[in-house]
């Protein structure tokens, strides 16, 4: 039977008032005399530390929805950045909004080319990853636990892995199609 921090309050509560009438002068008497230290021992002795943490099922939910919020974070924000940089960008480059690159903020034209391609490809593979993370959070319920959460943690870095590649692949198709000053780059024939 465990001891609820309330139970183990009134008690110490208790022995304190028994201490303080007993020998109100003289605090080493009270604690010698009338604190009664074995019946705190006995209360201390069965309370459970677990017991003052919350229930994490009223605090999270099920394991599941978390899981399944976890993996759908990521395509949501790829698809928001994706139709933010297709349709929200501005004209010019700035420093505030927009996808920035050292070689797509060199002129008008390879900013808006930049920001065309980033919005294409992260919009696009926003949407992809939607779909496909819908269907395999659709499954965590069915799941056990350390099955779903690695589940949930393989789909956290494909994600990743696979936003990094777009991104890679975004600065180095303006690195290849502009310069340094945004201008267009030469093909050389022999």
């Amino acid at each position: 039977m465990s001891t609820t921090p309330t139970e183990i309050l009134e008690t110490v509560a208790a022995a304190l008032e028994t201490t303080v009438a007993t020998s109100p002068v003289d605090a080493t008497a009270a604690t010698e005399a009338g604190l009664n230290i074995e019946s705190i021992k006995s209360l201390m002795d069965s309370f459970d530390p677990a017991s003052l943490l919350p229930d994490l099922s009223k605090v999270f939910g099920s394991l599941a929805t978390v899981c399944r919020v976890a993996v759908m974070i990521g395509p949501i924000v790829l698809l928001v950045l994706g139709l933010a940089y297709l349709f929200l960008s501005p004209k010019e480059a700035n420093y505030y909004f927009g996808y920035r690159c050292y070689y797509g903020m060199g002129s008008v034209h390879a900013w808006r080319f930049t920001q065309r391609m980033a919005g294409i490809l992260l919009g696009s593979l926003g949407v992809v990853f939607t779909i496909v993370m819908y269907a395999i959070s659709g499954s965590f319920a069915e799941m056990e636990v350390t099955d779903m959460v690695w589940k949930a943690v393989s789909c956290l870095v494909w994600e990743a892995a696979l936003a990094l590649i777009a991104t890679l692949a975004i600065n180095l198709t303006a690195a290849v199609r502009f310069d340094r000053k945004g201008e267009y780059r030469k093909k050389t024939k022999e």
